[in-house]
Order: C-alpha cells, then sequence, then structure tokens
C-alpha cells in the first residue's frame, strides 16, 4: 500500500523474472509432478457483475477473469504434456504483446508459443475418484507476470492432492488470454507530470492501495463463484469435487498481499500463504484503515534480502523492522515466518523462471534452482497439509529447519 510496494514489484518481480538472453544447450523442462496424482486443467471467464472494470477505458465493462483450475487425475502417462501458456500462439499474433511475453521470458517464449516448453497439464481430463472432496488453494500471480509462470510449484501441490484455481489478474498479469480471442495487456500508470515527492508518494500509494483492493476482491469472486457453481456440473468441472471447509489463498509478490487481504476480510479462507510478498520499507503484510487481521494462519515464506539491497533508507529500514515484527506478532495461532537463506534463493525463486534461464544472465544453475524450488515446495506442503488436513509438519515444527538453508520462527497472539 505505498511506494515502496511498487519498487519491490517492479525491480524485483519485473526484472528479477524478466531474462534477457537465450538460454544455452537443451531446452528447459519442467520437473515431473512428484505425486502420486497425474495433473489436469480447465480455464473458465468468469465476470463479476457487482464491480465495474476499473482499468477498462469501457466504464460500463464489468470485471472479467480467466480461471484455471489444475487438478488431480488418475491417468499415469508419464509423458503426458500440454500447453505451458494457454492463448501463446495468439499472443504471438500481437506484436506488443509478443514484446512483453518475451521480456518475461526472453527466447524461451518461441519454444513456449511452439509447445517445446510444455506443462504436465491434460486439458479438461476426468478428474480422479480416489478422493471424494479436494482441499483447494486459490493463487494470485505477482505485478506483471502471468499466472503460468508459476506452474513447477502448482503441479507440485496437485499432484499431492489439492486442487489449485489459478487467477489470471486481468491488467495485473503480463497479458490476459480469452477465450474469444481478446488478449488484454497489462495496464501499466505512471505518476503525472510535475508531482512533488510528497504527491508523487501519495499518487502511488492509492494506485497501490486500489490494486490490492482489487487483487483481494478477485480473490473472493473466485471463492463466490466456486461455491455458486458446486451443486451444478454443467457449468463447472470440478462441481461437488471440493471441500470448501478447506480453502487456502496464497500469493507470490503483489498477489501475496492480494491473498494477505482476502484472508483479512473472509474467514472462509482457513489458511494464508505470503511467498515473498512484503513491502520494503513500510510493512510487511497489509494494512488498510478498517484494521483487519488474519483471522487464520499464515506462513510467511520469503528469501533473505540483505539489507544493502532492500529499498529504503537505514533509517527506513530500522521502522520496517519494527513494523515487520509487530505484524508478526498479530498473527493468529499457528503462524511462521520462514526466512530462505540458502545460496541463489531469491525473489524470482517462487516461480520457473529461474529454471527456464539457469545457469544464464546471472541464475544459479540448475541443480541450485531445483533445489532451492524442492525446499519452497516442501514448506509451502507442510503448512497446507497441517492446516487443511490435520499432517504433521516436521520441517515447521520440530526446529530442523533451523539451518544454514533457512530459519522458521513461529508467531500466534
Amino acid at each position: 500500500m505505498n511506494a515502496p510496494f511498487v519498487s519491490l514489484t517492479a525491480a524485483l518481480c519485473l526484472a528479477g523474472l524478466a531474462a534477457f538472453g537465450q538460454p544455452v544447450g537443451a531446452l528447459p523442462k519442467l520437473p515431473d509432478p512428484s505425486g502420486p496424482f497425474r495433473i489436469g486443467r480447465i480455464g473458465y471467464d468468469w465476470v463479476d457483475q457487482s464491480r465495474t472494470e476499473p482499468y477498462s477505458s469501457d466504464r460500463k465493462a464489468h470485471r472479467e477473469l480467466m480461471v484455471y483450475f489444475w487438478y488431480p487425475v488418475s491417468a499415469k502417462s508419464a509423458d503426458a504434456r500440454g500447453p505451458y501458456m494457454p492463448g501463446a500462439q495468439r499472443m504471438d499474433t500481437l506484436p506488443d504483446i509478443r514484446k512483453s511475453m518475451s521480456r518475461v521470458f526472453g527466447r524461451n517464449w518461441a519454444a513456449i508459443t511452439s509447445g517445446a516448453i510444455f506443462s504436465h497439464a491434460i486439458d479438461s481430463a476426468p478428474v480422479s475418484k480416489a478422493v471424494q472432496r479436494f482441499p483447494m488453494v486459490i493463487f494470485s500471480h505477482g505485478l506483471g507476470s502471468p499466472g503460468f509462470s508459476y506452474t513447477c510449484l502448482l503441479e507440485d501441490l496437485v499432484s499431492r492432492g489439492y486442487v489449485v484455481a489459478s487467477i489470471e489478474h486481468t491488467y495485473i498479469a503480463s497479458a490476459g488470454w480469452f477465450p474469444d480471442g481478446r488478449v488484454v495487456p497489462r495496464l501499466t500508470e505512471n505518476p503525472p507530470a510535475g508531482l512533488s515527492s510528497e504527491e508523487r508518494f501519495k499518487w502511488t500509494t492509492a494506485r497501490t492501495t486500489e490494486e490490492i483492493s482489487e487483487g483481494a476482491a478477485d480473490v473472493r469472486f473466485v471463492l463466490d463463484q466456486i461455491t455458486t457453481r458446486s451443486g451444478n456440473p454443467e457449468q463447472f468441472l470440478l462441481a461437488g469435487r471440493l471441500d470448501l471447509n478447506r480453502v487456502a489463498a496464497m500469493g507470490h509478490s503483489a498477489g501475496a498481499e492480494f491473498a494477505a487481504r482476502a484472508c483479512q476480510l473472509d474467514r472462509r479462507f482457513k489458511a494464508c500463504v505470503d511467498l515473498d510478498g512484503a513491502m520494503v520499507p513500510l510493512a510487511a503484510l497489509p494494512e488498510f484503515p478498517d484494521g483487519a487481521l488474519l483471522e487464520q494462519p499464515l506462513l510467511f515464506l520469503e528469501a533473505h534480502h540483505p539489507e544493502s539491497q532492500m529499498a529504503g533508507t537505514t533509517a527506513e529500514h530500522a521502522l520496517y523492522f519494527k513494523k515487520k515484527e509487530e505484524q508478526l506478532q498479530s498473527l493468529y495461532p499457528g503462524s511462521y515466518a520462514v526466512a530462505l537463506i540458502s545460496p541463489g534463493v531469491a525473489h524470482p525463486s517462487f516461480s520457473d523462471i529461474p529454471l527456464l534461464f539457469a545457469g544464464t544472465d546471472g541464475f544459479p544453475e540448475t541443480s541450485v534452482v531445483v533445489h532451492n524450488l524442492d525446499r519452497i515446495e516442501q514448506y509451502v506442503r507442510e503448512f497446507l497439509g497441517k492446516e487443511l488436513n490435520r499432517k504433521k509438519a516436521p520441517l515447521l515444527d520440530s526446529g530442523r529447519s533451523n539451518s544454514w538453508e533457512a530459519t522458521v520462527k513461529r508467531y500466534g497472539r
């Protein structure tokens, strides 16, 4: 809700996730899902008739989202593959969109559009019957990146028995494709010329507050739609197959703030996962005038950022660390703050981008990238397993996490 949030997202999410060169050697390949389930995927185009679209030039337009459901299937084909990014070929026909997507994926974009880089998702496959009702995670991507750039993380969860509803936040994602052929680019706005430093800060604060509010409303709308359609198999493939008493919200970077704000406002979410979403140097979690706090356990999982690389001054950092600790102390019981400190962990590590560009443009080698991604997935699985499936969480609770790779601290008011 402040200028530092925007600078963090722009500098770390966009610059960090964007790559600027051609990977060498063989094309990157996403790791095979580690769990017993294979992966299905289906997309839905949903319109929120209760909200006008704040970012559209058409003031009569309503908020419209593509929501992709990644879900467990029983097919055992080890070589199952699907498009890495639905709509990529259509996007590639539009010069401005092609340029935008190439900034995110570099020359990998050509391999994505051709299908040479692929996911393990089978489009519209039958839902597995091994479990009657699945727990669900609603996921939000970072500012200027598509939800598909988190395919590794999402597929890992699905292979372990979760359904993930991944929102493509229109005008916030790098580009949003709709089945009728429309492609909506990310909306970028700059402060008006001639503003003073104070006025510029206020403008940016208002813009960021609006983005968090809209993103959180997207998350809650998706849960509303799922609830409404849960009894109608003709409208919704997963009707009757989701346990709506076991739902979590999760996001990365800006998306982490969308998830956290949604959880502050909506107790239907039983757990919240914030992936490197701190708004340095002001606050770690969203703060709104209503004073709403999280009323469910939170996993605050972040990459360790050296103070020398953080936005702001030394004095601002001191205030930020104080505010962060106050916010963490106010969390609901069962919450954790985990700082990943193993070599090579950074803001993009929660996404596929380091894997797609391993060993180039300053990204670690593949073995390091895969190891760090595996650790991230372990912490996310353990936390969700504990909160949604009543499983033990030895990495979080046994103290073994406090090593050279991570520090773990429990919180709860």
